[in-house]
This record gives structure tokens, sequence and C-alpha cells, in this order.
């Protein structure tokens, strides 16, 4: 009787430690950002290509998610001035209203693209196609608005 006491209470606390050990946190969640290589590098281990991609990753989610200051988001008089033109590289839509367009100084930059005819515009154009467009603030926006595509 004892005995099988013994193997049941070993059985247990090793399949416990094992899904402890084996446990593997989210690549959103705050503690993962560091801690995975940190930890392989003090346990003597190698960290793995996907530790350091959940690093990167994580690192990448943190500057994308950085509260914007009230000075960059546009006002009614931003929008009201002239607009401004740009030339670069059209690298594709972000989502269904915005594009990222490498520009000439090899700044990446966010636009939001509102009009109809500059959304067939660009898709006639083509991802990795040189672009010329004007374009100008939108209230109550961080990122500009593309006004016209040449």
């Amino acid at each position: 009787m004892r005995k099988r006491f013994l193997l049941i209470a070993s059985i247990l606390l090793i399949g416990t430690v094992s899904l402890a050990a084996c446990g593997k946190k989210s690549p959103s969640s705050p503690e993962s950002d560091t801690t995975t290589t940190e930890a392989a590098t003090e346990e003597g281990t190698e960290a793995t290509e996907e530790d350091e991609t959940t690093v990167a990753t994580s690192e990448t989610t943190e500057a994308a998610t950085e509260a914007v200051d009230k000075d960059d988001v546009a006002t009614k008089e931003d929008e009201q001035k002239k607009p401004k033109s740009g030339t670069g590289t059209f690298n594709g839509w972000v989502d269904s209203s915005s594009i990222e367009v490498e520009m000439s100084n090899g700044e990446f930059m966010t636009f939001f693209v509102e009009d109809e005819a500059v959304k067939e515009a660009l898709n006639k154009k083509g991802e990795g196609s040189k672009i010329s467009f004007t374009y100008g603030a939108l209230e109550g926006q961080a990122n500009m608005q593309i006004l016209s595509v040449k």
C-alpha cells in the first residue's frame, strides 16, 4: 500500500513539474519580452530562434503601441493648411484605408487613403512603385492623408 502511494505521489509530482517547466508565455504578455532569453543565458543554455523571435516581436509591438503625443494629432487648422508634395516608394496596403510609403529620404510613413480615385491609382501602380503624391493633415489623426497620386 505504501509503495503504491509513493508511486502515485511521484507520478503526480513529476507531471506537475513537467507541465510547469513546459509552460510557454504568450508573445503578447509583458513578462515574455526579454525574460526568455535572459533566463536561457543565466541557465547556460542557448536561447532558441523562437525565443529571439518572441523578444523581437514583443519589442516591435511595444514600439507600435506607444501613446501618441497631443502635439502629433492634427487639428482643424492643420487640416486647412496647404497640402504638401512628396515622393517615395509605395510599399503596400496596411489595411483597407492605409498605406505605407518609404519616403525619398528613407523614412517610412503611413498615410490614410479615403478617396476611391486615389485607391484605384495606387492599385494600378502596384507595390514597389515610385509615386509622387500630395498629402495633408486629417483632423484628430496623427497620420497624414493622401489627397492625390501622380
